[in-house]
This record gives C-alpha cells, structure tokens and sequence, in this order.
C-alpha cells in the first residue's frame, strides 16, 4: 500500500471515528425522552444544589457554627452536583415546559449560558480548594464568587 493509499484509509478512518465519537456524545447529551423528564432531573439536582449552598451559607454569615469538616464535605457535594443539571439543558428547547423556570433565551444564546455554567463550575472548584484551607477568610470570597456564578444563570435565563 503506498503511503497515499495509508493516509487517505487513516483520514476516512479518522472521520468516521469522530462522526461516530459526536453521534455517541450527542445520543448520551439527549438520554432524556420527554421534556417533562429532564426538567424534572434539573430541578431535583437543582434543588440538592441550594441544599447544599444554603448549609455552607449560615456558616460563612455566622448563622451556623463553622465546622470545617463538614463545609469541606458540602463544597465538595456542590461541585459534583454543578456538573448534574446541565445534561438535561438538551435539544434547542424541547424541553422547556410550563413546570419549568427556564427561558427559552437559553437555547437562543446557548454559547453565553455555556460560558456561565463554566464559570459557576469553576468558581465551585476554587470554593473546594478554599475550603480545604479551613480558614473562612479565605472561603468566604470564594463562596460569594460562586454566590455570583450561580445568581449569572438566573439572570436572563430563569424565570422568577
């Protein structure tokens, strides 16, 4: 075989691989059959997310005894939990829903709400590494800079 022979298989190889890899990632993006179903898999994880920002919140404005085992544990919950919801935004808004408080504006501007969710998520990890520091000087700013991540999505793109 000569090399052009090898190289125009592998390029046809390689394409069909990618074709393939994007048709999987688009199939595992869009696991949700109904527009109810994914609405209803967001808010239970975004309901979980307040839960767990809500109990790191009394103790960074003193409401609740800090104990810093258990803000560790939290933070490490939230930032699991920001990666939960955001596979259920599928589909160019099939899935909002009178149930639902997000706005069709999502999926019209789908590159700036992707861009938020980065920055909540990024702010969640520097949350985790402050929090392993167990000093609330340094928590603090890094939870109102997830506080803000978080509040970037509402605003535009929820419903309140």
């Amino acid at each position: 075989m000569s090399i052009k022979s090898w190289i125009a298989v592998a390029t046809i190889g390689i394409t069909a691989i990618t074709g393939w890899a994007i048709t999987a990632n688009h199939a595992q993006a869009s696991a949700f059959t109904t527009a109810s179903d994914a609405v209803e898999y967001r808010q239970k994880a975004f309901s979980l997310i307040r839960e767990n920002f809500a109990y790191m919140s009394g103790m960074v404005r003193g409401e609740r005894d800090y104990d810093a085992e258990a803000f560790k544990q939290r933070a490490q919950a939230l930032y699991h939990l920001s990666h939960i919801p955001f596979e259920a935004f599928t589909g160019a808004g099939e899935n909002v829903t009178a149930n639902s408080d997000a706005l069709p504006v999502i999926w019209e501007n789908w590159s700036d709400f992707e861009s938020k969710r980065d920055t909540f998520q990024a702010a969640v990890k520097e949350l985790v590494s402050a929090a392993a520091s167990e000093n609330m000087r340094e928590i603090r700013p890094k939870f109102m800079d997830t506080a803000r991540g978080c509040q970037q999505c509402h605003q535009g793109y929820r419903a309140d």
